[in-house]
Parts: C-alpha cells; structure tokens; sequence
C-alpha cells in the first residue's frame, strides 16, 4: 500500500517549506500505517514526530514499522489529549473526511505553537459531474464519510481561527497517469479536472483560537 502512496506523498513533501520541518516538531493527523512521516523524515529530518489515526491495526502496524524513526503513532483522533505543541501539523487527503472542520481547525490552532504552519491537502469536489459516483464509491468502502466542503468554507474557516492562508497548486506536470480514472470517476475529464483544482494549503498560525 505504502507504494501506491509514495509518489503522491513526494509530490506534497515537494511543497512544503524546508523550514517548516527541519529540526521541528511534526504532527501527522490522519496517519493511517505511518508511511508519510517515514517518508517526510527521509527527505527532511525534523527533531520529533507523532502520527494520529483512528484505526488501531494502523497504527499497531505503523509502530512495528517506525524502528529508528523519531516517530510515535497513537490512536486518537482528539490531538489536545496530547497535551503538547507542535511547530508544524499535517493532513494529507483527511479534510474531504471531516465532518465538523470549526472544531477540527480550532483544535490545530491550539496545538500549534504561534507562527506554526497547517499544511493540508484538499480538493473541492462539489462542481465536479462525478461527485455523486465518488461519494457513492468512498461511502461504501470507507470507514468514514465524505463531506462536502468547498475550498472557500476551508479558506474562510482557518482565518477565521487565526491563520494566514496560502494555496499551492498540488499538480503542476502537464502529463497525466488516467489509467485508473474510473476508481472514482465517471470520466476522464471529471478526473483531470480534479488534479487541477487540488491544492495543497499552507496555513500559518498568526493569532490564537478566537472561539
């Protein structure tokens, strides 16, 4: 599973500012076995890291695989009850997943330390014509549901809590791989027309949780 993932994962570490996660202190929520911040380390060492996911047998195997890695995996998906901050919190491909985002990114806010960065990964699927195939597709094989939120109500919401925003176009390559398109698309241009409109975005924690 962890190939599968390798290419998308080094496409989003691509994007992300060195400084970021150099030396810092790293939360990945929504780990799933951990491959991501195995990987991110490999590329860019930071101090510590800590993965977050629901599923238990994940994490049991991301634990069995973080050997050396300055990595701990722990099964939660409520990050204040780590009791600690962070310089930096990822999610890759989690927000489409969420279904309240206000106690989501109220939470991020509170766990970053001032001036720390949220990078997350989104695409707003509400105009693409196979929407409902892929909620129909992600609904019944996933554990979880997917939401509908724009790209506008993820904007809105993180300055809301405090964050300056940024969006970084996730695909830039003018080649596109659509083998496999019909995994969750009815056509191929609902497919294309996905990879053009998904961001990575990169919010920067500069005042504390309004709420």
């Amino acid at each position: 599973m962890e190939k599968e993932h390798q290419m998308g994962w080094k496409n989003i570490i691509s994007k992300i500012d060195n400084a970021d996660i150099k030396n810092k202190n790293i939360l990945d929520f929504g780990c799933n076995r951990g491959g991501f911040l195995r990987t991110l380390f490999d590329n860019y060492s930071f101090e510590s890291g800590v993965g977050v996911d629901l599923a238990e047998k994940a994490i049991e195997v991301a634990n069995a695989s973080a050997l050396n890695y300055p990595i701990q995996y722990i099964q939660t998906n409520n990050i204040l009850s780590l009791e600690r901050k962070f310089n930096t919190v990822i999610s890759t491909s989690v927000l489409y997943l969420i279904e309240d985002l206000h106690e989501h990114f109220d939470k991020v806010n509170k766990i970053l330390l001032l001036n720390g960065v949220y990078y997350a990964s989104f695409t707003d699927q509400t105009k693409n014509p196979s929407e409902e195939y892929m909620m129909e597709q992600i609904n019944l094989y996933g554990a979880t549901k997917m939401q509908q939120h724009t790209l506008t109500d993820v904007v809105e919401l993180l300055i809301n809590y405090g964050f300056e925003v940024e969006l970084r176009k996730e695909y830039i390559d003018n080649t596109y791989n659509v083998t496999n398109f019909q995994e969750f698309y009815l056509r191929v241009e609902d497919y294309i027309q996905s990879l053009n409109e998904s961001y990575l975005i990169k919010a920067t924690k500069r005042a504390e949780s309004r709420t």
